[in-house]
């Protein structure tokens, strides 16, 4: 049952009043609440004991226990990263708060765990999780799309493909799939000009338009021009290393993300993802018009401006010179 609030008890006597992760129903969602429920649980067996687990104290040292000790994996021993110990600590700090709110523990040790903070990330640059988003500077993405070496067949389709992904904002799958006949170019209703890509929108089978640089564009057709076997999908791979074995096949999506982490690392930039083109994209336009955003990137909106001042129509060749 529930404490009283306002009545002073030591730890030891909360552990014959123990909860644990069933107070959170109805304020979290099912899936948040297993998630908390599976950190709670290392928590739990990290301390020992539940009368334990009540201390801040406790938190503490089990902060300072993820960073300094790896956990074991089939494939050797890795650290935990900044926001894995982050989500941990929060979700124990969440118990405990709601905790507090139902009675079981007083306000005030509630708040002390509050106390226990999180791991900054600038103190821990070595941990850096490699699923974390990276922010590519316009100077970056014109490192990354110029590192394939043109003068060879596989190059000249690399180029093509990292140019598409930082001149269109596509997500990887709609990318690695796209084929001759879904390019365009076209004049907008204010007269403006450019390339765009044609997707069919899942949701109500309709046609959508998103933007197509003109150098993606250029390099598209510079890679279908030398490119040896034909086939209506525009990025297509090779069957052995290099040049060899030139196939009619569209590149896979695995492909794509070895393709951009290399040569991403190529010039120095770590933990790459074809997302981060996207995010790319996103954070260029936005810097021009927020409402840019959503018509480019196959979104309803992107912030209430956007929201409340939606673009009615779509503006062609918003991607050209964005690095």
């Amino acid at each position: 049952m529930p404490m009283d609030s306002g009545q002073r008890t030591s730890p030891t006597e909360l552990a014959y009043r123990e909860f644990d992760t069933t107070i959170l129903a109805g304020t979290r969602s099912p899936s948040a609440i297993m998630q908390y429920t599976h950190y709670f649980r290392q928590y739990l067996t990290f301390v020992g004991c539940f009368a334990q687990a009540v201390e801040p104290a406790m938190l503490a040292c089990w902060r300072s226990h993820l960073v300094n000790t790896p956990y074991i994996t089939k494939s050797g021993p890795r650290q935990y990263s900044v926001n894995a110990i982050n989500v941990r600590l929060s979700a124990v700090r969440s118990v405990m708060h709601e905790a507090a709110v139902q009675g079981y523990i007083p306000y005030a040790l509630a708040q002390a765990f509050a106390a226990v903070v999180g791991i900054k990330p600038e103190a821990m640059q070595d941990r850096r999780n490699p699923n974390a988003r990276v922010l590519i500077t316009p100077t970056q993405m014109r490192l990354i799309c110029d590192a394939p070496d043109p003068g060879s067949l596989a190059g000249t389709m690399h180029r093509a493909f990292l140019s598409t992904l930082a001149g269109s904002g596509l997500r990887v799958s709609e990318a690695v799939a796209l084929t001759t006949t879904q390019i365009e170019w076209g004049v907008d209703q204010q007269q403006r000009s450019g390339f765009v890509v044609v997707l069919l929108n899942k949701r109500d089978n309709q046609s959508e338009l998103r933007p197509l640089s003109l150098e993606a564009y250029l390099r598209i057709e510079q890679w279908l021009t030398v490119r040896p076997v034909a086939s209506a999908h525009i990025f297509t791979g090779f069957s052995g290393r290099g040049d060899r074995g030139p196939l009619n096949t569209p590149i896979r999506p695995v492909s794509a993300w070895e393709m951009v982490r290399r040569y991403a690392g190529q010039v120095g930039i770590a933990h790459v993802k074809p997302h981060d083109f996207r995010r790319f994209v996103a954070t260029q336009l936005a810097e021009q018009d927020v409402r840019l955003v959503p018509k480019a990137l196959g979104h309803k909106s992107v912030t209430p401006l956007a929201h409340s001042y939606p673009l009615e129509t779509f503006a062609r060749g918003i991607t050209d010179h964005l690095y």
